[in-house]
């Protein structure tokens, strides 16, 4: 990374939300703390912080209602555990039991959501605090919970100043965000045409920027919906929703293929003069998209000639092609990829058109507010959910009696040990346990990594400026608020200045710093150790088996969106609702899919030959929905013809085989029935008339035979599948 690029990636740094929430963060701490230090009131200055730490967690990027929401849940929440923890008495056969209790209700709130899950954490780190006798502050229990609350209120104040100041400023990130991810993907894709990458190492990293990608733009989708309704017809919003809607069309164009991926490489890799037109094409979509992302274009028009310049010489060289061979079954391939790349560029440069705010859009094209509703995806909240999820095979329900069995060993070891602080134990086991293998044992070595470098860094600095409280009173703030705006980003990162925040904090309290700081490695270390250990043996949550059921939802969204397909073929309309709900829940089952992949592939060792034949699945699966996104995009751009039999007759086996397998894995059928049939339905081919019938028989036919070999795969593999 050269000089320029790493001062630019500081620069979105400094601009980003997170460092903005770590600002607010800091100061609705430091205010009523410096505050009542001045006063004589540290006490009461200290609850109001804790009131501000305790509400902080809930305010992630995502509707501003539900962010208002969760700063006063958690809130209360803490003060009502604050409350109750004082009166526990410091009795062993009391305080484990109420630990433990305490623990798995407040993470069994994880079945609510993401942000219900951050509300379950403010209320453990809660509990955590209630264990460290920070109540011994004089203020009686009553008062320091009341002004917890104060504390909540006072950061939601915060939040609303920041809210009218920048109002946009959550839409613009997860755009720029969102266009950046979809430059990375376009980018992974042009690799296998170059044959540049492995599958397993090319499809892992598609599979990550795809969930990514999904999930931003889900969040986007629900907060343009929301504010759409709060704005009306305000100019910005809807450019933004349009914006979304290019995305989305990107998303499903970024999928295709004229014909299978493989065979479509054998194609192309006879004619390497279109190859490489085809190869410089897909480098300057990328690279447009990452220009677009991190231009500011209120002030700066982006500079698009190079696609422009790509795009005519693609064109050129499939002139080229005619010239030198035949119209045959090759070119189609070729004439096709053409135009879904040319697709591609068009909806780049409506996106900086959309962007562009000296540009203004005449019309544009709108849901009504009714399917406009369809696609907010709404959070069961029902007590319900709570009890579904009592029973040994939900994941949240495993990891809520892990976290409190772990919690209650690592007060209980901290304790018989006599170590310093053994709530520091508690606190890391709260931060890093997760309900998979995987990401807790990423977090376990983050975490152990970010305190050892950030304990070696702090140990210099005190050693040399010995004394020097102003300087620690400084660090202590800057690290704090580097730590903030990392936690989300880079996990070692955050854990390096948390470790500096807390270790300066203390060194402006007790003289010994140097003894805090090695009871600080120690009780991280403790933490980590058993938080890694109860993930691996304690009643683990077994990812293949959550893959399983994401597998079959994917299937289920896959069929519905194939159905959608058809419809869409025999009625030959506008397109229309029914497909774009289809299409969301099929991209989205797949993401969540593809991430539930990344998961497995970070399971144990003892678990790789179940690993690669899941891992097979979801390969099948991503074909699978790439020759549905063909078909889809090939309808919705042509004219097509009525060959509705033909498509039925192909359809009606992969709908019997889909069905199939959905059965084998949710009921565990042992013996499918797969249906295989070798029939062509749409005739064979005739080069003699060049119409646009032959491409579209061409085109499906290759994709749907395509699907109808993978709904086969699906059952072959599944029959073999054990565990």
């Amino acid at each position: 990374m050269n000089l320029k690029e790493y001062s630019a990636k500081i620069r979105s740094f400094i601009n980003s939300t997170d460092f903005a929430k770590a600002i607010l963060i800091t100061t609705g701490i430091v205010i009523p703390i410096l505050t009542g230090y001045l006063l004589d009131a540290l006490g009461i200055g200290l609850a109001i912080g804790t009131g501000v730490l305790l509400s902080s967690p809930s305010t992630v990027t995502g509707s501003l209602k539900n962010k208002r929401i969760g700063i006063v849940i958690s809130a209360f929440l803490g003060a009502l555990i604050s409350l109750i923890g004082s009166y526990i008495p410091e009795v062993y056969w009391i305080q484990l039991p109420y630990l433990g209790i305490s623990m798995f209700a407040l993470s069994l709130l994880s079945v609510y959501g993401f942000r219900a899950s951050l509300i379950g954490f403010a209320g453990l780190f809660a509990v955590v605090l209630s264990f460290a006798n920070l109540s011994a502050s004089g203020l009686s229990p009553l008062e320091r919970a009341a002004l917890i609350v104060v504390g909540g209120i006072w950061y939601l104040v915060l939040t609303l100043i920041y809210d009218l100041i920048a109002p946009k400023k959550q839409v613009e990130e997860l755009l720029e965000t969102a266009v950046a991810l979809c430059a990375s993907y376009i980018e992974a894709r042009g690799e296998f045409l170059k044959q540049a990458t492995d599958r397993d190492t090319g499809l892992n990293r598609l599979f990550t920027i795809q969930s990514e990608f999904n999930e931003h733009l889900e969040k986007l989708r629900e907060i343009l919906l929301i504010n759409r309704h709060a704005s009306g017809t305000s100019s910005y919003y809807r450019k933004r929703f349009l914006i979304l809607g290019e995305l989305v069309d990107l998303s499903e164009l970024s999928l295709t293929s004229p014909i299978p991926p493989r065979k479509m490489h054998d194609v192309l890799k006879n004619y390497p003069e279109q190859l490489e037109a085809f190869i410089q094409l897909n480098k300057a979509q990328s690279e447009s998209l990452k220009r677009i992302a991190h231009t500011n274009l209120k002030k700066h028009d982006v500079n698009l000639s190079p696609l422009d310049t790509a795009l005519k010489n693609t064109a050129q060289a499939l002139e080229r092609y005619l010239e030198n061979n035949a119209w045959d079954s090759n070119y189609l391939v070729v004439k096709n990829l053409y135009e879904l790349q040319e697709k591609q560029a068009q909806r780049i440069f409506s996106i900086a058109d959309l962007l562009d705010r000296n540009k203004n859009i005449k019309s544009t094209k709108s849901d009504s507010t009714h399917e406009v509703e369809h696609f907010i995806t709404r959070q069961d909240y029902s007590f319900q959910l709570i009890l579904q999820n009592l029973n040994r095979d939900s994941p949240i329900f495993r990891h809520a009696f892990r976290i409190a069995v772990t919690a209650i060993v690592g007060f209980g070891l901290g304790s018989f040990f006599d170590v310093q602080n053994p709530y520091w134990i508690l606190l890391t086991i709260v931060v890093i346990m997760r309900p998979s293998y995987g990401l807790t044992k990423q977090r376990s070595k983050h975490r152990i990594i970010g305190t050892l470098l950030g304990a070696a860094v702090a140990t210099g600095i005190v050693y040399l400026f010995q004394g020097d409280k102003m300087l620690f009173r400084i660090l202590a703030i800057l690290s704090f608020i580097l730590a903030q705006a990392s936690l989300q980003k880079n996990y070692r990162t955050g854990a390096l200045f948390i470790t500096l925040s807390i270790i300066f904090a203390y060194a402006l309290l007790k003289p010994d710093v140097l003894l805090v700081i090695q009871f600080r490695v120690i009780d991280t270390a403790m933490g980590a150790g058993l938080a890694a250990l109860a993930n691996a043996f304690l009643w683990p949550t077994k990812e293949a088996k959550t893959l399983k059921q994401n597998l079959s939802e994917s299937l289920i969204a896959n069929r519905d969106y194939l159905k959608a397909i058809e419809s869409h073929y025999e009625t030959k309309e506008k397109i229309a609702l029914p497909y774009k709900m289809a299409r969301k829940k099929a991209f989205l089952a797949t993401a969540a899919l593809n991430a539930g992949v990344q998961r497995l592939l970070q399971e144990p060792k003892k678990t790789e030959q179940l690993t690669g034949k899941l891992y097979e699945l979801a390969v099948l699966n991503h074909a699978f929905v790439g020759a549905l996104a063909s078909i889809g995009t090939y309808l919705r751009g042509h004219n097509v013809t009525r060959m509705d039999d033909a498509f039925h007759n192909y359809t009606a086996p992969i709908y019997k085989n889909m069905d199939t397998a959905i059965q084998l894995l949710e009921h565990n059928t042992s013996n499918p029935e797969v249906v295989t049939v070798t029939e062509g339905y749409f005739g064979n081919l005739s080069f003699k008339e060049k119409n646009e019938q032959l491409l579209e028989t061409h085109i499906l036919s290759e994709q749907l035979e395509s699907l109808k070999k993978l709904s086969e795969q699906f059952n072959k593999h599944l029959k073999n599948l054990k565990g």
